[in-house]
């Protein structure tokens, strides 16, 4: 019996898009492994149905801390190969026929599960990355509420929306949803004002991001010893991330984002700044890890930062490629201070009690910071010139010890928040499951 045959074989079956764990974003994977660890905990008869960029339904295992976890894969992306059936707009189109869809192997499986939950790859439901990438964000909720699918938005960003008219479909989306978690306040009042009069309590929350509860693992990757050692030996070690994307943009990032800094300017300053005059070790931690010559590729970004820093010796390093996103939290959590420009890098870093600051091109990690109480610790070229961002990471790693401390308390209050969010969502994937049985039993 194939996968998309099976809808009676879990006693609840649950669909969750726009967590893809075949991308080369660890922070989306890591909303997938963390998405399946809350569910583990919190729901273990479910069985999930990831929607990722493969061909077809596969029977899967994804390693979630230290089990394999048993999965269903199903491919669904963008694009335009019309033809193909894990095509979205081809999804959307025939999701709006009752029975046509039926014939459908996608739909079909859609259809079999109880609860559709989204989780927008965290920060996309905007049009921040243009209207291609907004388009295939939104498409995943409109095959739900087309198939009359409970849908739940997981914690995640909303906005911003250059277009007006992207802003009108967003709010249409999350009216039609069940539910909506934005993952922090400054997310909710951003759902509020989108949704002006529509705006409900009852529907609408304030939550944290799920990665807040990855699980961690030392890294299992060959050069794991030889960097046990180098961790060990010598002073203490700074990790830092540098964003590909917009290190590979150079003289655009004005334009895209609005940035008054020099971005690579910025990146080379600190690192000049770390290895003249604190005596600290720095540890480049790629978190984007897309293939050699894609501007996405952190990796990319920090070779070239590598390059330029070659007389450092043995205090400049660059972490193993091919670590996955649980190893990556693992080696961030060794760290004895962080920055980041990629978002969930950093939440890597607070999660495990690393202070950290992070240099942002968007409102998201703005409030990600505050439910931690780190928000001095934001750096934002928007704002900021090169000098005056300087400072920032300079002031931000003087701090750091405060930071550490006042990030204890702060993080049993966002963890005691995470269990609550966590068997909220266990709930409302029970509730619905038992309307889906009497649903069933009646047809």
């Amino acid at each position: 019996m194939k996968p998309s045959e099976t809808g009676n074989a879990a006693p609840l079956r649950i669909g969750a898009f726009g967590m893809a764990p075949d991308t080369a974003n660890m922070g989306v994977s890591a909303l997938c492994k963390s998405f399946l660890a809350a569910l583990k905990e919190a729901l273990p008869e479910a069985e999930p149905v990831i929607f990722d960029y493969g061909k077809g339904i596969r029977r899967s295992t994804l390693r979630v801390g230290d089990d394999d976890m048993p999965i269903l894969l199903c491919g669904a992306r963008g694009g335009r190969r019309f033809y193909r059936r894990e095509n979205l707009h081809t999804m959307a189109a025939l999701a709006r026929f009752s029975l046509l869809g039926q014939y459908h192997p996608m739909l079909r499986l859609i259809d079999s599960c109880a609860v559709i939950v989204d989780a927008s790859a965290g920060d996309s439901f905007s049009d921040i990355y243009g209207q291609s990438r907004f388009r295939s964000i939104c498409l995943p909720k409109l095959i739900a509420i087309r198939r009359r699918r409970p849908l739940l938005l997981l914690p995640q960003t909303y906005g911003p929306y250059a277009d007006t008219r992207n802003a009108h479909w967003a709010r249409d989306l999350i009216m039609q949803s069940d539910g909506a978690w934005a993952r922090d306040d400054h997310s909710l009042e951003v759902m509020r004002h989108l949704l002006g009069e529509g705006f409900d309590p009852a529907r609408h929350w304030s939550g944290v991001d799920m990665a807040f509860g990855l699980p961690a693992r030392w890294p299992e990757h060959p050069d794991r010893h030889d960097l046990e050692a180098w961790l060990n030996d010598g002073s203490p070690v700074v990790g830092l991330n540098i964003s590909g994307l917009i290190w590979h943009m150079g003289d655009e990032a004005p334009r895209r984002f609005g940035f008054r800094a020099d971005y690579r300017q910025l990146v080379c300053r600190a690192l000049h700044w770390l290895l003249e005059h604190t005596g600290m070790r720095v540890l480049l931690i790629p978190h984007v890890l897309a293939a050699d010559g894609d501007p996405e590729s952190d990796r990319d970004a920090a070779r070239a930062v590598l390059a330029m820093f070659n007389d450092s010796g043995d205090r400049l390093r660059l972490a193993p490629a091919d670590l996955d996103e649980q190893e990556l939290k693992g080696l961030i959590g060794r760290c004895h201070w962080f920055c980041g420009t990629r978002m969930h890098s950093t939440i890597a870093a607070l999660s495990s009690g690393v202070p950290s600051a992070s240099v942002v091109y968007s409102d998201k990690a703005r409030g990600v910071f505050a439910c931690c109480g780190q928000e001095d610790h934001i750096i934002d070229p928007r704002r900021l010139d090169t000098d005056a961002a300087l400072a920032g990471f300079q002031h931000s790693f003087h701090a750091r010890e405060e930071a550490r401390a006042s990030l204890v308390p702060a993080l049993e209050t966002v963890r005691e928040k995470l269990t609550e969010q966590n068997a909220a969502i266990a709930r409302f994937a029970r509730d619905n499951a038992s309307r889906y049985e009497r649903l069933s039993s009646d047809r």
